[in-house]
């Protein structure tokens, strides 16, 4: 928690990754696509940071959970991870379609985008985002968006990228990250986060 709170090396991570992704970005505009350019994105520790909620549940013991997940989200009070507004905004200046895909609940919908908006984050009537329902796994989300030339993907848990991952041990999710080891820092970028992920679950299997 305080590493990902107070270390300039989580600050450089991020600015790192922010910076790899613009060039991704600028390297695409150079050839020409038959389908509108797009990014997918995910919100927590990706877009927005929330170790305010995290920190709660330190300080009271609690475990993570809907309820007050729930109640953190409709504060609208998460900010954004370093670098993050700089490259959603000039992602949105070069007219490439941000998709904001993430497992915050539907019930969400509203003060997520209300926090994005107040954020600084670009998101209008056109604007994709995509919630979870019922199934946290989001690869039947990414195939609702067939019809974009995806530039890129920007997560924080290596399921933002690929169902293979989804709910795997950690000695299966490192295979696949070995197997699709040239997708990273080309069409996958993954931001930091020490908190929380489903490599928690990765022991469990």
């Amino acid at each position: 928690m305080y590493w990902q709170k107070m270390s300039a090396e989580y600050y450089a991570l991020c600015i790192q990754a922010y910076n790899m992704a613009k060039l991704k970005i600028d390297k695409a505009l150079i050839n020409s696509s038959k389908e509108p350019l797009a990014i997918i994105a995910d919100i927590d520790e990706t877009v927005l940071n929330n170790l305010p909620y995290n920190e709660m549940l330190i300080e009271t013991g609690e475990s993570f959970s809907q309820k007050t997940w729930s109640e953190w989200v409709n504060k609208q009070e998460a900010t954004p991870i370093p670098g993050a507004l700089d490259f959603f905004n000039y992602v949105e200046d070069q007219n490439i379609e941000i998709i904001y895909l993430s497992n915050r609940r539907v019930e969400n919908y509203e003060p997520t985008k209300a926090n994005l908006i107040s954020a600084g984050f670009p998101f209008d009537d056109q604007t994709i985002m995509l919630l979870r329902d019922k199934d946290g796994n989001k690869e039947s989300r990414r195939k609702q968006l067939s019809g974009y030339n995806i530039l890129l993907l920007l997560g924080d848990n290596l399921s933002d990228f690929n169902e293979r991952f989804y709910k795997k041990s950690n000695e299966s999710r490192i295979e696949g990250v070995n197997l699709l080891q040239q997708m990273f820092a080309d069409r996958y970028i993954l931001f930091p986060n020490l908190i929380y992920g489903t490599w928690e679950m990765g022991f469990e299997n």
